[in-house]
């Protein structure tokens, strides 16, 4: 009896162990005729399940990988072998021995890849012109009611990726204008909102509308008087941003703009005024992108 049961035993255990083995076999069949590929994406990643629902790691461009022969999920996938582990990863992060399978699926992501927009915020300085007409009730020496004034400044413009689509924009304008003997000093602080029209690795397109308040602003007449005021700034236009590098670009931007400016009250004989702004801004300055 305990022969039996001991042959039993012996007889449960091999087939425990040939199950095993149809069962790895099975699990791993795509794997045994493996290729080697090599990364193609700055960051591949390597994802836990066939769907891409649970990324697990991922490695960087020119790795040279082991992937299985046979691409999955309609040639979107290759199994890859990560410690001892099945993981895929998708065929478009990889260039693989066996490419022409899924070519026509490499061919229409990596273009899908390049053309989408890359998830970073930017930064940039530049110098504009303003170009405006003066629109003033009270006149103090030669500057007169709707006279041509031309303003220079200074901007610097941070941008945040909000959506796919949009970005959130934070601003610092410095400017000034010398009409004759009068001059206008102009400080701006605001918010814009911006709409990537388009937007790829190497160009990029935006439509924006910005807000922005003057907390400081000055009117000098030569060595006559100098005061202090306030206002706002509003406008539109857009930008375009030419690619030179991983992360630097020229951005060249345009638009019409309103300025209101209040406060400036001066001493007898001469007026208090409120000026206010209309015309177009032009510039171009240096886009860094993290």
């Amino acid at each position: 009896m305990e022969k039996f049961i001991a042959h039993k035993f012996q007889l449960f255990r091999y087939l425990t162990v040939i199950s095993a083995v149809v069962a790895s076999i099975t699990f791993c069949q795509d794997l045994w005729a493996a290729q080697e590929a090599i990364v193609t994406s700055e960051k591949a990643v390597i994802y836990a399940d066939e769907q891409l629902t649970s990324p697990v790691g991922f490695v960087r461009r020119g790795k040279v990988v082991t992937i299985g022969d046979v691409a999955r999920t309609k040639k979107r996938v290759y199994p890859i072998i990560v410690s001892g582990k099945i993981a895929y990863i998708r065929v478009a992060d990889v260039k693989s021995e066996n490419e022409g399978e899924a070519s026509h699926v490499i061919v229409a992501e990596r273009f899908q890849k390049a053309t989408q927009p890359q998830e970073k915020n930017n930064y940039s300085v530049s110098l504009f012109n303003y170009a405006t007409q003066i629109t003033v009730s009270k006149e103090n020496d030669q500057l007169k009611n709707k006279a041509t004034v031309n303003w220079y400044g200074f901007g610097i413009r941070g941008g945040a990726i909000m959506t796919k689509k949009w970005d959130m924009e934070v601003l610092m304008n410095i400017m000034s204008a010398n009409a004759e003997d009068e001059v206008f000093r102009v400080l701006e602080i605001g918010l814009g909102g911006a709409a990537r029209i388009i937007d790829t690795s190497r160009v990029k397109f935006k439509a924006f509308v910005q807000l922005l308040g003057i907390p400081f602003a000055t009117y000098a007449l030569a060595d006559e008087f100098r005061v202090n005021g306030y206002g706002f700034s509003s406008g539109g236009g857009g930008s375009m941003t030419m690619r030179m590098g991983n992360n630097f670009g020229l951005e060249v931007y345009g638009g019409l703009y309103y300025t209101k400016i209040s406060g400036f009250s001066s001493s007898k004989p001469y007026n208090p005024t409120a000026p206010s702004f209309v015309g177009s801004r032009v510039g171009v300055g240096l886009n860094y992108q993290l």
